[in-house]
């Protein structure tokens, strides 16, 4: 092990007499963002000649000869890869601690040093709702550049088409929680509640009809008015017919005869004895 550290010393001497240093490369940089758990790749090959640097601790891995030195200690310690196929070096298990800026030296052609500036982030909490009277609070665990959205739109095969963004909002307090509140609407519409950061994204769909019930309302079927008039004409003379036909023929003459005759036989009687006082 100490043989191989030595040869890596070695060859860092000789490109430093032939003036192949890194400070003596055409450079560029690049913004690159890895997410917490999972790898990361810097996408600038090394194939045959070449380092990976990182500020503050320098050399991580040498490329020479199509052969890699990448016995890190350290906290790189059996985290660092190099691919011989695609020249690529590659970090595993990201921890937040492992952002800065890292260099890049590819000395297979034309020297170039490309420098990233790598940001770490933790994938964003997937947001919860809270409903009161169709006003619907949505909140997540906040965090470095979290943002937090209501969206509406519709959404064909898993993809938001024609996506309308509400309202939005975040925070410069991390560890806290995020909370936007909306106000949606009775009739039928989607929502979305997103919250996202430069690496991942997580929303929660949220239906008016679930969430605030429309407003009960009478309704009334305009085809059977018209129904209406036309059956009342039908039903009330039968009613009225059915009415007549149960009354007992002559029975109003009858009472009108048992009047007369009742009064014909007080009329006499009162003749008679009007006769007798006389």
């Amino acid at each position: 092990m100490e043989t191989k550290h030595l040869r890596t010393c070695l060859v860092l001497l000789i490109y430093d007499v032939a003036g192949l240093s890194p400070s003596s490369a055409w450079s560029r940089r690049q913004q690159v963002q890895g997410i917490m758990g999972e790898s990361f790749t810097f996408p600038a090959p090394v194939l045959t000649r070449g380092f990976l640097l990182y500020e503050g601790l320098g050399n991580l891995a040498v490329v020479f000869r199509r052969n890699a030195d990448t016995n890190v200690k350290g906290k790189f310690r059996d985290r660092l890869q190099w691919d011989k196929q695609t020249g690529f070096f590659t970090i595993t298990e990201l921890k937040l601690q492992d952002e800065g800026q890292y260099k890049v030296d590819n000395s297979d052609g034309q020297k170039i040093l490309t420098t990233f500036q790598l940001t770490v982030y933790k994938r964003v909490s997937k947001p919860t709702v809270d409903t009161q009277n169709c006003s619907v609070l949505c909140s997540v665990e906040n965090d470095r550049d979290v943002t937090l959205s209501w969206t509406r739109g519709k959404e064909i095969l898993n993809q938001t088409r024609e996506k309308e963004i509400l309202i939005q909002t975040s925070s410069p307090h991390l560890n806290t929680t995020l909370s936007l509140r909306l106000d949606i609407e009775r009739h039928p519409e989607t929502y979305y509640c997103e919250a996202k950061n430069p690496v991942s994204s997580e929303r929660l769909r949220v239906d008016s009809e679930e969430h605030c019930a429309p407003t009960k309302t009478t309704k009334v079927n305009l085809r059977y008015i018209p129904v209406i008039p036309s059956t009342a004409l039908l039903v009330f003379p039968g009613v009225f017919l059915f009415y007549f036909i149960k009354q007992k023929p002559g029975d109003d003459d009858g009472d009108e005869i048992k009047t007369l005759e009742s009064g014909r036989r007080k009329g006499e009687a009162d003749w008679s004895r009007t006769g007798m006082n006389e």
